[in-house]
């Protein structure tokens, strides 16, 4: 076994990414809906990657929102309101008609870990691609 300062085993200390998984494809999100990724399989991560695509109706008024929710056991997860209330996401930038794109790093605190893409329009669906992977 290879050591580095402090005894510890240098591949311990490699960091390593895991292959990318595309969750939502072409997903339209209707205007007002939300659609959950829910992530299992976490232990020995530290780190899961999310790859937000949307693109916008040309008469949409409102973005889209991804929010993380963490659970000790895969069915009692944060509510809404609290993981909004702790920082717990992220809003993409917004232009009707276009295409926005944004990587949000997400901590591992949890085993099990859902996202929420939110279409914050009321009226007009969204088109999703949602990338993910995770990082040691």
């Amino acid at each position: 076994m290879s050591l580095v300062s402090g005894g510890v085993s240098s591949k311990i200390l490699h960091p390593a990414r895991s292959r990318v998984s595309k969750d939502l494809d072409g997903y339209s999100l209707p205007g007002g809906g939300l659609v959950n990724i829910d992530k299992t399989g976490l232990d020995g991560w530290s780190a899961l990657v999310a790859v937000v695509q949307a693109t916008y109706n040309a008469s949409a008024s409102a973005g889209v929102r991804a929010v993380w929710l963490y659970s000790p056991d895969g069915t009692n997860y944060d509510s809404l309101d609290d993981a909004v209330a702790s920082g717990n996401y992220y809003g993409l930038s917004f232009t009707a008609g276009a295409t926005r794109q944004a990587t949000v790093l997400i901590p591992i605190i949890t085993p099990y870990v859902r996202i929420l893409i939110i279409n914050k329009d009321p009226t007009n669906a969204t088109t999703i691609n949602v990338w993910t992977l995770t990082l040691r």
